[in-house]
């Protein structure tokens, strides 16, 4: 036992293998919970891809960013436009819907990381309302109306046309994501990244680009939220203007929080629980409440929020990890007491 779980804290492959198990038992479970459907799986893995760029950017630089969902929606209108307007092939428009996401957020970046603190957060606020507005206006992305009939994503000939079949997909880009995200945060630029939001000064003083590591961050988190944008932008086949809103960049970052900020595993593990309390709220609380109406699974995450920070300040993620190393512990001295 304390073997197979100094096994798993050490070894990041075994931690890939597990969680692609974790990914693979999905269906099987979520046909047969409550609360649970497949469409819910594959919202939680659309949902942890977006919020996965906010551990490298809010988790380890330091950088709250309340403009996730903008580049959500960018990608989303640009998947949107390109396959209904122009016919362009879906994998086509998913890549130019994450290229324009990155390059305006390597732009945005450039003028926004002059500001620091709650002024950088009202910045990313900024920018967040003015993309939701635009894609409320807009003749271009339909305005309030949205724009219906986005083909499914269609990969070597194969077309996704069922949420089993999608959860495969999104969930296979997650695994992807995450070991690619995780490997950066290893890698020199992500221990950069590390000092960057423990020290700032001390990052400066060593010769590294502050301005310059915050906006890759905000380019690498917009990019991962983007690719989230254009997955779902296919799989529902709708986008509208709720897609670009605060309350979106919102929980993105609820997600990354509870589940743990500095955890590569923070976004699936918060994706999971912040879904899971949503699609919970939505059929226990008319039970309980039944003159309850609007959107009361806002009140659901802040209640879980609070939880999370006074008890587990490491996130989910973390306790989870924390207790395993205890547990791990415990086991090994109680097999030095009985060696004794």
């Amino acid at each position: 036992m304390t073997d197979v779980l100094a096994a798993v804290l050490r070894s990041r492959w075994l931690r890939y293998a597990i969680f692609l198990g974790v990914l693979a038992l999905v269906p099987a479970v979520f046909t047969r919970v409550p609360f649970y459907t497949m469409s819910v799986g594959v919202l939680m893995a659309i949902q942890a891809i977006a919020a996965l760029g906010l551990i490298p950017l809010t988790g380890h630089a330091g950088q709250i960013s309340l403009g996730q969902a903008a580049f959500f929606a960018i990608s989303g209108y640009t998947s949107a436009l390109l396959t209904t307007r122009w016919h362009t092939n879906a994998l086509l428009a998913m890549v130019a819907g994450m290229a324009l996401s990155a390059a305006v957020a390597y732009l945005v970046g450039t003028f926004i990381f002059r500001a620091q603190g709650q002024y950088l957060v009202l910045a990313t606020l900024s920018f967040g309302l003015l993309v939701s507005y635009l894609a409320n206006q807009l003749p271009l992305t339909g305005a309030a109306d949205g724009i219906p009939g986005i083909p499914a994503l269609a990969p070597f000939g194969f077309t996704i046309s069922g949420d089993v079949d999608m959860y495969y997909l999104v969930a296979l880009v997650l695994l992807f994501a995450v070991i690619v995200v995780d490997a950066l945060l290893r890698s020199p630029v992500g221990k950069a990244l590390t000092a960057l939001g423990d020290s700032p000064v001390a990052t400066a003083a060593a010769g590294v680009s502050i301005a310059g590591l915050r906006r890759n961050a905000f380019t690498l988190a917009a990019a991962l939220s983007a690719l989230a944008g254009s997955l779902y932008a296919h799989w529902s086949t709708y986008m509208d203007p709720g897609q670009a809103g605060i309350l979106s960049s919102v929980q993105l970052l609820i997600i990354a929080t509870i589940g743990g900020q500095r955890l590569v595993w923070g976004a699936p593990v918060g994706a999971f629980v912040v879904i899971t309390f949503s699609e919970a709220s939505k059929t226990l609380i008319p039970k309980v409440i039944p003159q309850a109406t609007g959107n009361y699974e806002i009140v659901v995450y802040g209640i879980a929020l609070i939880v999370i920070l006074l008890f587990l300040p490491r996130g989910v993620g973390g306790g989870l990890i924390g207790l395993a190393g205890r547990l791990a512990r415990a086991v090994r001295g109680r097999e030095a007491t009985a060696v004794d």
